[in-house]
This record gives structure tokens, sequence and C-alpha cells, in this order.
């Protein structure tokens, strides 16, 4: 419903008058320490319009008060959200440190524990797409005195062996490969056979051939590289052995490997690039290597 201008003029009037009275209680105010009776009337008419205006006052510092403390508010939120931005990604940096030098503690501890070897630390920088072929690719500063057929390994065991060397880079077969072949021997029942990739599409595994069926394997023992042939030193870790239980005739029984490394987490290798001539704890040097 629309205001009529009367109606609009006479509040407009009034209010007017009001602030006439109040100049006029100024002026009387003034004139005297003690407000006479016209000072008093014009208090006592001016009173109400004095509280709406100073309730109407109140309020609008009121609300400018809540707006200004809320552009604080959203301020020191912004700046909240921006330290916690930062300390997130300082905390995902330093957990990603704490991991790398697990890593790389893990790596020392191979050292550590075979000095006998010489060993070349490398990143792995892609694996194969393929389920059943394993091959993951290494970045490599330089490829000098890396060659085909040199083992690999990481934490938990043998890796596998490179298969070929292009631009600085270095292609691993895993030993849970179908065309790897690994002479191994196990560790507690002293049975050796030989270990060759299971090419399984969802685990890493191998199959253990030309094992004497009357020897008597031990469930979970670890199998271990013979040192055969040259390829792969010996002692190195494949995995553990579980016996099958087939029924099938002939001089050989199956079991399979389950292997030792961890091959979705794989990040850091060694290449063993030879021996050093001592001893596996370093303390002396292998007889006829001086």
């Amino acid at each position: 419903m629309a205001v009529r201008p009367e109606y609009i003029r006479k509040h407009y009037t009034i209010g007017l008058i009001l602030i006439a009275l109040n100049v006029a209680l100024l002026f009387f105010d003034g004139t005297g320490p003690v407000s006479g009776p016209v000072s008093i009337a014009v208090e006592r008419v001016a009173a109400p319009l004095n509280d709406v205006l100073g309730r109407w006052g109140g309020s609008v510092a009121g609300v400018w008060n809540d707006y200004v403390d809320l552009v604080h508010v959203r301020d020191e939120n912004e700046h909240l959200q921006q330290e916690n931005n930062r300390l997130k990604g300082r905390i995902a940096a330093l957990n990603a440190l704490a991991l790398e030098n697990k890593r790389l503690s893990a790596l020392l501890e191979i050292a550590e524990t075979r000095k006998d070897l010489r060993l070349r630390v490398a990143r792995v920088v892609r694996r194969s797409r393929s389920r059943q072929y394993r091959v993951v690719g290494l970045e490599l500063d330089s490829t000098e005195g890396v060659e085909v057929g040199m083992a690999v390994v990481a934490q938990g065991g043998l890796v596998g062996q490179v298969r070929d060397l292009t631009d600085g880079n270095a292609s691993v077969l895993l030993v849970t490969d179908p065309r790897s072949a690994v002479d191994v021997v196990l560790e507690k029942s002293r049975v050796r056979g030989i270990a060759v990739g299971s090419g399984h599409p969802t685990e890493y595994s191998a199959k253990l051939r030309y094992l004497n069926r009357s020897a008597q394997i031990v469930s979970r023992e670890s199998v271990l590289t013979t040192g055969d042939a040259g390829r792969f030193p010996a002692g190195l870790v494949v995995g553990s052995v579980a016996p099958a239980s087939d029924a099938q005739g002939g001089p050989f029984q199956d079991a399979s490997v389950q292997a030792a490394v961890d091959f979705d987490d794989l990040d850091l290798v060694y290449i063993v690039l030879g021996t050093t001539g001592l001893t596996r704890d370093g303390e002396a040097f292998v007889k006829g290597k001086k």
C-alpha cells in the first residue's frame, strides 16, 4: 500500500518541531546552571524521540561494529586457512622425506650386510603394464660399469637382473617374470632347484623346479641364490617356499616361492656391479682375492 504524501508531510513537520524543541532545550540549558520550566517541558516532550534516536543510533552502531568484527573474522579465517594449507604442505614434505630416509636406510643396511658386493643405487621410474611379464625401468646417471645380466637387489632380497641398457636407462627382468630362471637352494633343508617366474597376473611369485621328491622341505623356509654360474651372488633371498600338495609321480616335487621383495612399493634398488674381494662382513679379504 502506498504512503500518502500528507502522511509524510505530517511526520516531517512533527520531526522538525521536535528538533526545534531540542535546540531550545540546549539554549535554555546553556543560560543557567539549573534547568527552567521550559527546558523541563521540552525535555519531557522530546524524551521519546531521544529514546528512539538513541536506540536507532545504538542499533546502527551495533550493526556497524558487527560488520567490522565479521570482516576481521573473515580476514583471520583466510589467514588461518592459508597457514593451515602451508602446514599441510610442510607435513606432506616431511612425510615424504621420512619415507625417503626409511628407504635409504634400508638400502644402507644392504650395503652394510653385503660388503662383499660392489653396489650402485638406482631409482625405479617405470613399470611394465603387462600383468604377466614383469619388467621395471631404472634411471641411471650413467650406464658406465653396468652390464646386461647383472643382479638387482632391494630391501628384502633379489629383484631380478638387468635385461637391457638404453640411453642412461636400464630395464630389469623381475624374478617373477616367466622368462626368469634362478638357481636356488633352500636355507634349512639345503635342497637345490630352479626358481622360475610364475607370471601370475595378480601376485609376485615363482615356481620351484627340479626339487628332489624325497627331499623334506620346511614350509616357509627361505629360498636363496646359490651363486652358481656367477650370474647372481650367493645368499640373496629370493623368497619363502610353500610346498605343493600334488599326487603326481616322477622324480621331482613341486613348490612355489612367494617373493621377498615388495614389488608394488619398489622405489630404490642396487645394481650389483661385482665383488669387492672382502668377506660379507668386510672384516677380511676372501682367499685368493687380495
